[in-house]
């Protein structure tokens, strides 16, 4: 199970409306500090994900909590978001070169646009499928537990200033 902290921002007839920090796999290896894409990451502001999860009781806003995702749900679109529009270009790839280079003998200029227009057909169908591939109920993360309340920033002491006290 994938897992994530989230903070609860309201609660309605059995929902829970939650705001997640997307995470990046960055600033998890040795070499951070040299890496041209860990340094933009910390430059750049995370992104935050609005979602739904059922709740059997409500919670205040701002709670936070731990929410999962299947790993299989996860691996099924990953495989569709990547794996059709990639198998559609090659077709492309492969048409082109059958029918433009071989038969019509012209340049690589159809080969490119045919690879390139079946690469977006495999997007626009990736994203008709992806809505379909698992029940509703799978793709839902779930609510495993309840952390509490968060920490108020009044008593977050900021540790690049020095107290004058």
């Amino acid at each position: 199970m994938i897992k994530a902290l989230a903070e609860v921002t309201s609660y309605q007839d059995g929902w829970l409306s939650l705001a997640c920090q997307q995470q990046t796999s960055c600033g998890s290896c040795q070499s951070q500090s040299q890496c041209g894409t860990g340094i933009v990451s910390k430059a750049l502001p995370g992104k935050v994900k609005h979602l739904k999860v059922r709740a059997p009781k409500p919670l205040p806003a701002g709670t936070l909590v731990e929410i999962g995702l299947g790993e299989a749900t996860l691996l099924r679109s990953a495989l569709l978001v990547y794996m059709v529009p990639l198998a559609m270009m090659l077709i492309g790839a492969l048409l082109g070169q059958f029918f433009f280079a071989t038969l019509a003998g012209s340049g690589e200029g159809g080969v490119i646009a045919l690879s390139l227009g079946l690469g977006a057909v495999g997007v626009a169908l990736a994203r008709y499928l992806a809505p379909r591939i698992g029940t509703q109920d799978e793709q839902q993360p779930l609510l495993l537990r309840v952390m509490g309340e968060p920490v108020s920033d009044l008593s977050v002491i900021n540790t690049t200033q020095q107290d004058s006290d």
